[in-house]
């Protein structure tokens, strides 16, 4: 029960936060989730100086630059790339946070993290196939 609970969270956040981008009109929209995909991946960096081993606090700031170029990617050169970044980011969850409990993270966050993260990449891809079938296939 305590997990369901965790992913309705992730769920209403993300919904939340998609409707908190939409408000910014669709210029402004694909920024929303740039910066949003930075700022789940700086989440875990903020959480590792909570009493992470060297290991981790070396770890953490590599995934930040790696979803931070996904994120720029993204706004320069296809809004896929945001698709891709929120969806490889259950991949952190799961493989480095879920599977492998870390002691400096929440219990509760990876589990919220993956149906958030989910949410957004499927909205994101939703829309862009919907632009893409009405105005063919553009990068941006």
């Amino acid at each position: 029960m305590e997990k369901l609970f965790q992913l309705i969270l992730g769920v209403v956040l993300a919904l939340l936060f998609i409707a908190f981008a939409r408000t910014r009109g669709p210029r402004r929209e694909p920024f929303i989730y740039s910066v949003g995909l930075i700022v789940a991946a700086l989440f875990y960096v903020v959480f590792s100086f909570a009493g992470a081993t060297t290991q981790w606090l070396m770890l953490e700031p590599i995934g930040l630059l790696v979803f931070t170029l996904i994120a720029v990617l993204g706004l320069r050169v296809s809004l896929w790339f945001l698709v891709l970044g929120w969806a490889s980011h259950v991949l952190w969850d799961v493989l480095l946070h879920l599977i492998r409990k870390q002691p400096f993270v929440p219990d509760w966050y990876p589990v919220a993290c993956i149906s958030f993260d989910l949410i957004v990449a499927g909205y994101i891809a939703a829309k862009l196939r919907k632009r893409d079938r009405l105005f063919g296939s553009i990068p941006h």
